[in-house]
């Protein structure tokens, strides 16, 4: 099983968690903008497997090529993208997303791989395998 999946936005990375009073109870939640990317990257993912989740269990293997936009500014010959976001926090994002429509939960990842990069348009490529 490999699935090859492409996410056009811009990618954005897992933003800290913030925190709510309610009554006695501390309430966690992540930040809109990380909430709706993650929603965006469900949605598209969704799309692409005719909306119905196929859930693996097992060792996966997690291949991610962030494409991010080019400030007009930077150098054609600049080819990759050494600013923040870090690729860590984006890659956080992505796992989180995928989570209960490919696998069951990240800790099934046991071989990760990671890229960034200036591209057009802004995407990710999302490569997830089976180990046998």
């Amino acid at each position: 099983m490999k699935h090859v999946f492409t996410v056009f936005g811009s990618p954005v990375a897992q933003g800290r968690p913030r925190f709510a009073r309610a009554g006695n109870f501390v309430r966690a939640y992540d930040p809109d903008k990380s909430r709706g990317w993650k929603q965006e990257v469900r949605a598209q993912v969704l799309a692409l497997l005719d909306g119905q989740p196929e859930i693996h269990d097992g060792p996966l293997s997690l291949e991610l090529h962030f494409h991010l936009p080019r400030p007009k500014s930077l150098p054609k010959k600049v080819l990759y993208h050494t600013k923040k976001p870090d690729a860590d926090n984006l890659c956080k994002a992505i796992k989180d997303a995928l989570r209960g429509i490919v696998y069951r939960d990240d800790s099934q990842i046991v071989t990760f791989m990671v890229s960034k990069q200036y591209g057009d348009p802004p995407r990710v490529i999302i490569e997830v395998g089976a180990i046998q």
